[in-house]
C-alpha cells in the first residue's frame, strides 16, 4: 500500500465507532490533491469536535475558524473573532450536566466545581449564614459546608 492508501485506511478505521472527537496528527501527509479535498469535505461535515495538528497552514486555515499556534513554546490563538465569541456564549449558555452515562450504560453523578467567591461576596455570605444560624433557620448544604469550614457556629 502507498502512504496515501495507508492514511485512508487508518481514517476509515478511526471513524468506524462514530467518535465524538477526532484528533488528527498531520492528516495531510501522503495525500494527493483529490484526497486532500475529500478529507477537507469530510472534516467540514463531521458533527463532532476536531483537533488538527499540522504544518499545512493553507489546509488548516480553510477549515478551522479558530487556530491555536504553538511557536517557540508560546501559544497564541487566532481566528474569526465573531465565531470565537459565539462559542464562548454557547459554552456559558450550555446546561450544567448533573449525570453522565458511559459507553456501558453506567450512570454517574457529575460533581460540580465550586466557584470561588470574591472577598466581598464571601463576607456577605458569612454574614447571611451567621444571621440564619442566630435565627435558627436551616442551612442548605453549601451554606452548611461554609459554616463548618469557617467556624461560623461560634
Amino acid at each position: 500500500m502507498s502512504g496515501g492508501q495507508k492514511v485512508k485506511v487508518v481514517m476509515a478505521a478511526s471513524m468506524w465507532n462514530q467518535p465524538h472527537i477526532l484528533i488528527l496528527d498531520e492528516p495531510t501527509n501522503y495525500l494527493d490533491r483529490e484526497s486532500l479535498g475529500a478529507l477537507a469535505g469530510a472534516i467540514a461535515n463531521f458533527e463532532g469536535g476536531v483537533v488538527i495538528i499540522s504544518h499545512n497552514n493553507e489546509f488548516v486555515s480553510q477549515l478551522c475558524p479558530e487556530e491555536w499556534v504553538m511557536d517557540a513554546g508560546h501559544l497564541t490563538t487566532r481566528g474569526e473573532v465573531g465565531w470565537m465569541n459565539r462559542q464562548d456564549d454557547k459554552i456559558s449558555d450550555a446546561p450544567v450536566l448533573t449525570e453522565m452515562t458511559d459507553a456501558l450504560g453506567n450512570v454517574t453523578e457529575v460533581k460540580q466545581a465550586k466557584k470561588a467567591l470574591s472577598k466581598r461576596d464571601e463576607k456577605a455570605a458569612f454574614k447571611a449564614i451567621k444571621k440564619k444560624i442566630q435565627s435558627g433557620l436551616e442551612l442548605d448544604d453549601e451554606e452548611e459546608e461554609l459554616a463548618q469550614a469557617n467556624n461560623l457556629y461560634d
